[in-house]
């Protein structure tokens, strides 16, 4: 009788396991399907029937052989500008990072700041403060030198976006060469080779995988940005305005889509090789078990023309910045410079109330994407064995379509019933939830590749409950990442202009179409102080998400 009530307990307890498992599987899979229902209808369905808009007409191929025909010229403008300002921004990034490892801690600290500025303005901005600067009237070209300067043409544009991408790209050298394994540099140094031929042999080798993933990304950026062209190009158009002035002047949605097709090839191929780049840098750093950072030579001759090239560059973006700030302040007579507040009162005749829909619009969009993107980042990463390619690849997508194909992708999709969100504001929170999808999914996969799933097996074998698990092991390892992810989803959707400037509808304004129609009016110095707020807005969010960062980590300790 003992040995048949072991039995049925044992059997008992097989079947308990199993119905367990079982359910979990189905729970898992039910919440599984519920996460990605949103990408489909977001995402997926949208970019589709973007091509089948672009391949609607009688005869797609005749169609798209006029298109060709008809702006090959803007097409190769477009890959011509973006691959100039890529080469650009990327050999002047690269020594811009060398010259910051040889500078002081508060120097660097400093450089560090002025290039982080870059990640809370968009292009529009920076080519208003050249405009301000160097233009035709501008403080520095016109009022201090009496020069009359003409930058709208094409490397007007080349110099904006290099100048634009290259603050973007200098951080990505700069985490490269911290990340940098700095013995096999002391060893060609010891070994007798000179500074220029480590530099060759040694350095850019090894960096090969940040110069492409800048050169890629800046290709990419290239592509999509039609604020430059517009703003400084004249003449000069590219494909990206060629698009927004098809929607925006003759609402010609086929002809936009299928100009939009045009431009997502290189901008695909471009994404890919990005992505390429950064697994090979990814994969590299993981085999170094110490990363003791580069350590240049502090007396050598590179060191000074490198500095000197450094402080001419952080000289100018100060006085990009100072001048956003300080030009909505100014009033010129002839040659005189007066401080006023008279364009603060022009300021208030622009719709101003924008800004707090776009505050709600970007806040909201980046804590809730946020999380979404690390809880579907957590499923892919610790329970799908299948599929996780393609749904990655799928949230992907909107960092390869520039940002006027998605915009333009959610007005096909979600103007009639049943999802009629054209007009009303959900149009907008879901371009900007579901456009800066890829950061946070990127950002989330990287944190969780740094926490390894041994530890959380451990943990339950030792008998930890799944709340302390996540609380105790997957939380303090995550958390810097996920407030990183709702910096940057925050700062990208309040000064983002491509993707939502198609969206807006004359209820629901944001910002940066108040700044975009200051700029068309040429009225500059209502720009100015619009831009700066902007800025001072994502500065202010910035300092309130560290202090909070900083009270989560106290808790964290605690624990």
């Amino acid at each position: 009788m003992k040995l048949f009530s072991f039995h049925n307990i044992k059997e008992n307890a097989g079947k308990r396991v199993e119905h367990s498992t079982l359910f979990s599987a189905v729970f898992f899979s039910l919440f599984l399907c519920l996460l990605i229902l949103p990408i489909i209808i977001f995402i997926v369905y949208p970019i589709l029937l973007l091509f089948f808009k672009a391949f609607q007409p009688d005869n797609p191929v005749q169609h798209f052989r006029d298109i060709v025909i008809r702006y090959k010229t803007a097409f190769s403008h477009s890959i011509e500008s973006s691959f100039l300002s890529a080469v650009l921004s990327t050999v002047l990034a690269f020594f811009l990072a060398y010259g910051i490892r040889t500078t002081g801690k508060w120097q660097k600290r400093i450089a560090l700041i002025l290039l982080s500025m870059s990640m809370v303005s968009p292009p529009i901005i920076s080519s208003l403060s050249f405009i301000t600067l160097y233009g035709r009237r501008g403080l520095i070209s016109y009022r201090l030198l009496g020069l009359s300067f003409d930058p709208y043409h094409q490397w007007g544009v080349v110099l904006m976006q290099s100048i634009h991408f290259a603050c973007m790209n200098t951080l990505i050298f700069t985490n490269a060469l911290e990340a940098f394994d700095g013995k096999l540099y002391d060893s060609g140094r010891d070994l007798g080779a000179d500074a220029v031929s480590v530099l060759k042999d040694i350095l850019l080798p090894l960096l090969s995988p940040a110069i492409l993933a800048s050169f890629f990304l800046s290709f990419l950026r290239g592509l999509s940005d039609f604020g430059t062209p517009i703003i400084i190009g004249g003449r000069y158009s590219t494909l990206a305005t060629e698009i927004y002035l098809q929607i925006i002047g003759f609402s010609d949605f086929a002809k936009a889509a299928a100009m939009n097709i045009l431009l997502l090839f290189p901008a695909f191929i471009s994404f890919l090789l990005y992505r390429l780049s950064m697994k090979k840098a990814d994969e590299r750093n993981k085999g170094q078990k110490e990363k003791t950072g580069l350590k240049l030579d502090q007396k050598h001759w590179m060191k000074y023309p490198i500095q000197l090239l450094l402080f001419i560059f952080l000289l100018f973006q100060a006085l990009q910045y100072a001048s956003i700030f300080l030009y909505g302040f100014l009033r010129f007579n002839k040659k005189q410079i007066f401080f006023t507040l008279e364009n603060m009162d022009s300021l208030f005749h622009y719709n101003i109330s924008t800004m707090g829909l776009s505050l709600f619009l970007a806040f909201s969009a980046s804590v809730l994407g946020s999380f979404f993107a690390f809880l579907l980042a957590y499923l892919m990463e610790r329970k799908m064995k299948r599929g996780k390619k393609l749904l990655d690849f799928a949230l992907s997508v909107p960092s390869l379509l520039p940002g006027t194909c998605f915009g333009l992708a959610y007005i096909l999709a979600f103007n009639k019933a049943p999802l009629k969100l054209t007009g009303t504001l959900w149009i907008m929170f879901f371009s900007l939830f579901f456009r800066q999808m890829p950061i946070g999914s990127r950002l989330a996969s990287t944190a969780l590749s740094q926490s390894p799933k041994s530890l959380e097996l451990a943990a339950r074998d030792l008998g930890a409950r799944p709340s302390m698990v996540f609380l105790q092991i997957i939380l303090p390892g995550i958390l810097p990442s996920f407030f990183s992810s709702v910096y940057i989803q925050f700062t990208q959707g309040l000064t983002t202009a491509g993707a939502i400037i198609f969206l807006i509808s004359a209820k629901y304004k944001v910002l940066v179409y108040t700044l975009f129609d200051a700029i068309n009016r040429g009225d500059y110095a209502v720009a100015s102080l619009i831009a700066g707020i902007m800025i001072w807005l994502s500065l202010a969010f910035a300092s309130l998400l560290g202090m909070v960062e900083k009270l989560f980590c106290k808790k964290e300790v605690r624990r």
